[in-house]
């Protein structure tokens, strides 16, 4: 195990994402809450894998991990889940997420944290539009986004959570430093609204509205992915070409939810082999969709964070196609200068390849450059490669 560094970053002012280096690094861990709360209900003083994967995000160069700031899990329920009921939370639980950020802040390392999740995993938007006791709640289900009874019951969960003080070191969420940003929800899509996104827009200004103003010196994003309802913008004879309809999704713009006056910085995550785009178009797709999505953001006078950036383990693709295709999207990031970038996923030493198709690691006693690792080492280059 690596030793935790001593920087606390509660005296620094607050971090943002357009004054950190052109194409620095965050990892993704999202297991971290679940981790902690879990060795809290055992009465452990410490957390073994979030000291691990905090410690060696730091020891590769990573300036913040995006993980799960939320868990509406039905299944962990007396386990890991925080919100057990509408606004109804398990203590215990909650202190796990209180110790993720208290020790994030003693090693040095910032979180960007999801406030919930489109998917049903953790809870997700089906769980809050069954709890308003609507019929027959499905994955991603629109409502989340339109009946004011979900919308007020979310914006009031993130209320109290962002008013929450942490038992560990005493600091209020909303102000806590180790805090780099918020993200209204994992991966928001909008199936079931308006073609043109404005639906979502509105949900967008709204709830960040709210998170803003119980975080004012914390950054805020949407969690999106980046599509359109349509390519207007984009190089349309490429994804024409290409074969995803990615770039013509109705119901949500990453250009409109962008501009939003709430948001700080633009979101988008990139999985090609998910998407449906094949080998021969795939680098040159994750540079482009790189390159117009940050060439948006910053006509519209925003950083890019490109939240997800996933290849599959196994798959078509071997180890060194899979690494030469992350080496080119990182320079590009680094070129089109992209705020921060982060590879999916960072797993602690124990966690199973089995639990997550796109998992790297940086195992105990190894360099990152070992094959064990995968991907460190490309982490470890591409932060030291961030420019200032």
């Amino acid at each position: 195990m690596l030793e935790a560094t001593a920087a606390d970053c509660g005296s620094a002012e607050p971090l943002r994402l357009e004054r950190l280096p052109v194409g620095s690094m965050v990892l993704n861990s999202y297991f971290l809450q679940e981790e902690a709360a879990r060795d809290v209900r055992r009465g452990l003083h410490e957390s073994p894998v979030v000291e691990e994967v905090l410690a060696k995000a730091a020891a590769l160069g990573a300036v913040a991990l995006r993980t799960n700031g939320h868990n509406e899990a039905p299944e962990k329920v007396g386990d890991s889940t925080i919100q057990v009921g509408p606004l109804q939370y398990d203590e215990v639980a909650f202190r796990g997420l209180d110790r993720v950020l208290a020790r994030a802040r003693v090693h040095g390392v910032r979180l960007v944290l999801t406030l919930g999740n489109y998917w049903d995993a953790y809870g997700g938007t089906r769980q809050y539009v069954t709890w308003a006791g609507l019929p027959s709640p499905i994955q991603g289900d629109p409502r989340f986004f339109t009946d004011p009874g979900v919308v007020a019951l979310y914006k009031e969960h993130i209320a109290r959570m962002l008013e929450r003080v942490n038992t560990e070191d005493g600091i209020r969420y909303g102000d806590h430093p180790a805090v780099l940003a918020w993200e209204l929800l994992n991966e928001p899509r909008g199936r079931g609204l308006d073609a043109e996104g404005a639906r979502m827009r509105a949900w967008v200004d709204e709830v960040a509205r709210e998170v803003k103003s119980r975080a004012p010196g914390h950054q805020v994003g949407t969690g999106e992915e980046g599509f359109e309802p349509s390519s207007e913008g984009y190089d349309g004879a490429f994804w024409a070409r290409a074969g995803t309809t990615m770039l013509r999704t109705p119901g949500s713009s990453f250009t409109r939810n962008t501009a939003s006056p709430y948001i700080d910085f633009a979101s988008v995550h990139f999985y090609p082999e998910s998407w449906g785009l094949d080998d021969t178009d795939m680098a040159e797709a994750g540079a482009r969709w790189i390159r117009e999505h940050a060439a948006i953001a910053r006509g519209l006078g925003k950083p890019l964070f490109v939240g997800e950036l996933g290849l599959r383990n196994e798959g078509a693709l071997d180890l060194s196609q899979r690494r030469a295709l992350y080496r080119g999207w990182l320079e590009c990031m680094r070129k089109s200068g992209v705020g921060a970038g982060a590879l999916w996923m960072f797993a602690n030493d124990t966690r199973p390849d089995a639990w997550d198709e796109h998992t790297f690691y940086f195992r105990d006693g190894t360099r990152p450059e070992d094959p064990a690792n995968r991907y460190a080492d490309l982490v470890v280059e591409a932060a030291g490669a961030a420019k200032p």
